[in-house]
């Protein structure tokens, strides 16, 4: 029994790590794509995925594998491991979980109220088009 609460205990340190890296790339990867002053949509197109697919990885909702890791990297033009290991600032990386946890609250609020008025469906979204006018360097 004591070995099975030991086993609990290592899965639940590691989740947290697993989690802890996940929201700092996702901080890194959503600063980056502010400091070029893009939208999630062009991001995403730049990207080459769907917008609620990287809005998932910016909420920290999605762990993206090694080749969506270094897709991202490319477009902020940064390196990979800058986005993974750059540890921001305690005060503002905690702010940033403050942020996603109110999104999740109020996500899952909305979808609870879906439920209950029979409205809840999943939408089809299309492909992120830029904006007449936007120059990709592609």
């Amino acid at each position: 029994m004591c070995l099975n609460w030991n086993a609990r205990w290592v899965y639940l340190a590691a989740m947290f790590k697993y989690t802890e890296q996940l929201i700092i790339f996702a901080f890194n990867a959503d600063a980056a794509r502010i400091a070029k002053g893009w939208t999630q949509a062009i991001f995403a197109y730049e990207v080459g995925v769907e917008p609620a697919y990287m809005n998932k990885i910016l909420n920290a909702r999605r762990q993206p594998g090694f080749d969506m890791i270094h897709r991202i990297a490319e477009a902020l033009e940064v390196r990979a491991g800058d986005l993974l290991n750059n540890i921001p600032p305690e005060k503002e990386l905690l702010h940033f979980k403050e942020l996603l946890s109110e999104k999740h609250l109020r996500n899952q609020k909305r979808r609870n109220e879906e439920v209950g008025t029979g409205e809840h469906h999943q939408p089809k979204t299309a492909k992120a088009k830029p904006k007449k006018g936007f120059n990709s360097n592609k």
